[in-house]
């Protein structure tokens, strides 16, 4: 499969990059990016000015992106008129309008969307949700997960601080959350509230650096995260996930990225840690290619990547009304 990228100065597309490399069934034939200094990076690649220059020229089938947020919906509607899939990176989009312009899109065209949610093939994670698909957890009444993140202002790109250009901190971060969550319990966010605080970016440009979310799942269990810019700068990691999962048959502790660990118990069973599996992520742009040309679901799929982000940007709308309890409706595609 011919692939394109569009952007490449937002931080995980190398890992993108990296996997379509690996990629036995996928050919990159094209980079879009203003930044000459990115660019020396991945100089074998042609260059080419325009998202329009590449689709015409290089013919790509499917795109993978690294935008900044705002300008994600201009992508997603010209690769849905291009009939060109995509790969891009979290978060979906910036705002409520710009997913419903992106969804107005895709569902008026042929193409799948799918993201680069990499936590789903890191290894705690796939032991977690082996687990749940065994039983050992029974049903899922409880899920709590964490999302801290280290940021400078010195160093952060400045529209991090700018609200026309970046989504929220919750959408950002969290989304990894609401995707795994979504995940682990085939549920559907349905309600939300949430709240939001600034504790450390106080002066201008002023970004809210804690926000906590309480989701309502469509099976009546209930889902707390948190989303903060507040990891300290010595930590070792750019930030440790916590993750706990209360079912009716044993309880689940994960821990991610600072250290990998996962700590299962069952009313069977006394504490133990499961093997953890290898990551996954390097077989992500292959995998998802085959899906593609074999017209199987994809990983992550189109009406997943929606649902997240929709979610996720509710939450912040709920913050910005103060708390307020807001039901997240069914949409179509």
């Amino acid at each position: 499969m011919r692939i394109g990228i569009m952007g490449i100065h937002y931080g995980h597309i190398s890992g993108m990059i990296q996997s379509a490399l690996q990629a036995h069934n996928g050919h990159i034939v094209g980079l879009v990016e203003d930044d000459d200094a990115l660019c020396a990076r991945y100089a074998s690649i042609p260059r080419f000015a325009t998202l329009e220059d590449m689709i015409a020229r290089a013919r790509p089938e499917l795109i993978l992106e690294g935008l900044i947020h705002h300008e994600k919906t201009a992508l997603v509607e010209t690769c849905a008129r291009a009939g060109i899939h995509l790969l891009l990176d979290k978060p979906l989009c910036r705002t409520l309008d710009d997913w419903e312009r992106m969804r107005c899109a895709v569902a008026a065209s042929a193409i799948h969307v799918s993201i680069w949610f990499t936590s789903r093939s890191y290894p705690p994670f796939i032991a977690l949700r082996q687990a749940i698909l065994d039983g050992a957890l029974g049903t899922i009444a409880s899920l709590i997960s964490t999302h801290p993140h280290k940021l400078r202002r010195a160093t952060a790109p400045a529209w991090y601080f700018d609200p026309n250009q970046y989504t929220g901190a919750f959408h950002d971060l969290a989304c990894h959350g609401v995707d795994q969550i979504r995940w682990l319990t085939n549920a559907e966010c349905v309600g939300v509230h949430s709240l939001a605080t600034c504790k450390r970016f106080t002066a201008a440009p002023r970004l809210d650096d804690h926000v906590q979310a309480s989701f309502e799942l469509s099976d009546g269990a209930l889902a707390t995260l948190t989303a903060d810019w507040l990891t300290p700068q010595a930590a070792p990691s750019f930030g440790d996930t916590r993750f706990i999962i209360m079912g009716t048959a044993g309880s689940a502790h994960l821990r991610a990225y600072a250290d990998d660990h996962l700590l299962i118990a069952t009313n069977e069973r006394a504490p133990y840690a499961p093997d953890l599996p290898a990551d996954q992520s390097g077989a992500f742009v292959a995998n998802l290619i085959d899906a593609l040309e074999r017209g199987t679901d994809l990983f992550i799929p189109t009406r997943s990547v929606f649902a997240t982000a929709q979610a996720c940007l509710l939450a912040q709308e709920s913050a910005r009304q103060g708390g307020a309890f807001l039901r997240i409706p069914p949409f179509a595609l």
